[in-house]
């Protein structure tokens, strides 16, 4: 059995139990992106299918990916237990969702083609989850390779006319029980569409690309601590509209 494969059951098993780690072996931690990956892919091949990709637009020049759980996804107004999830924190980000596939070939995709293949930008919350025990320190390899921490996507309407928003500097707000959180800055258009192009012609090719219906998440730009079981969050980005979530 491959070290990702262990590593991977380890992680699955909290996934499907609810039971917390209270460490890892030192010996089954990812020491590089190559690792990662594989974490990533054992994951996905224990616990599968795909349903979309998580990408850090704007980070860095060759951004981390991650491939998400297709039973991760939730819609506006679904709960989702926090116990149950392990969920620590909420996040607000900008979602497209793919109407056309985009599989591997020889020549890589160009702009236009990847936009093309949208069918629209969405709100998404970003429900964050974590495997362990609180105290236990966790390697940030193996969060990167538990699809970076990633518990569930929910997924507002699709906005077919995007492409004429400032990502970059429009309003996000969200609520999350009584606290109130808002901001108007975040990674520009061309940040979020060199990802995408990106993710087509490199980081998906692992999961046998892009496919139709999936949808991707492109970095949070509201990170806050989850709330309380009884909660509810509701999230809006100007021009894309409101997604909600009780959390239980």
């Amino acid at each position: 059995m491959s070290k990702a494969v262990q590593a991977a059951a380890l992680l699955a098993e909290v996934r499907e139990t609810g039971v917390a780690l209270t460490g890892f072996p030192a010996e089954l931690v990812p020491e590089d992106r190559s690792e990662i990956y594989a974490l990533q892919d054992a994951l996905i091949a224990a616990l599968g299918p795909v349903g979309g990709w998580k990408i850090a637009a704007g980070s860095e020049a060759v951004p981390l990916c991650s491939p998400l759980l297709e039973g991760g996804y939730l819609v506006s107004g679904d709960r989702l237990s926090i116990a149950d999830n392990r969920l620590t924190v909420v996040e607000v980000e900008v979602g497209f969702r793919f109407k056309s596939a985009l599989p591997p070939r020889s020549n890589p995709y160009d702009r236009d083609e990847v936009l093309a293949a949208i069918e629209g930008a969405l709100t998404a919350i970003e429900m964050v989850g974590i495997r362990f025990a609180p105290g236990v320190e966790v390697p940030r390899a193996v969060q990167m390779g538990d699809l970076q921490v990633n518990a569930a996507v929910v997924t507002g309407a699709v906005v077919a006319d995007w492409e004429g928003l400032d990502l970059g500097t429009l309003k996000v707000r969200a609520d999350i029980g009584a606290a109130h959180y808002e901001v108007d800055t975040g990674t520009s258009t061309e940040a979020v569409i060199d990802a995408l192009v990106w993710l087509a012609n490199e980081g998906a090719l692992r999961q046998g690309g892009l496919k139709a219906g999936e949808v991707v998440i492109t970095g949070a730009r509201i990170n806050q601590p989850v709330g309380d079981a009884g909660d509810l969050v509701v999230a809006s980005i100007e021009g894309l509209g409101e997604v909600r979530l009780m959390l239980a």
